[in-house]
């Protein structure tokens, strides 16, 4: 159990340095110290790169959503911003609703998880 709190422990400090990190730098461009230019266009590729870490690690249903959904809103929001196939987020909006059938399509079809079922069966 110390292991697994260690590591979700790690996991938060870098995800709450990262964001700190990228927070600074987008104040400083804001403030013109820094000219991050080009850099603005990929920052959703953040939550592709966290979706895939969340992906890496997880451990049930549930974590294999979340990273899902993370890279999806990543990709999307790029997709938008940049105006990629036309695509703004005036147009792209019901990718959104569509993953989110998705979604509630994927929750239903697999189990919580297998600690969970474990647990159901020894109290019946």
């Amino acid at each position: 159990m110390a292991e697994r709190t260690k590591s979700r422990f790690g996991g938060q400090l870098f995800v709450g340095l990262l964001l700190i990190g990228v927070g600074l730098l987008f104040l400083a461009d804001n403030l013109y110290y820094l000219d991050i230019g080009p850099i603005w266009k990929y920052w959703p590729f953040i939550l592709v790169l966290i979706g895939i870490s969340n992906l890496a690690n997880a451990r049930d249903r549930d974590g294999v959503g979340g990273g899902a959904w993370l890279i999806f809103i990543g990709l999307w929001l790029y997709v938008s911003l940049n105006r990629l196939w036309g695509l703004s987020f005036g147009e792209s909006w019901p990718f959104l609703i569509i993953a989110w059938g998705v979604s509630v399509i994927w929750k239903s079809l697999l189990p919580r998880s297998a600690k969970g079922s474990k647990q159901e069966g020894v109290m019946s």
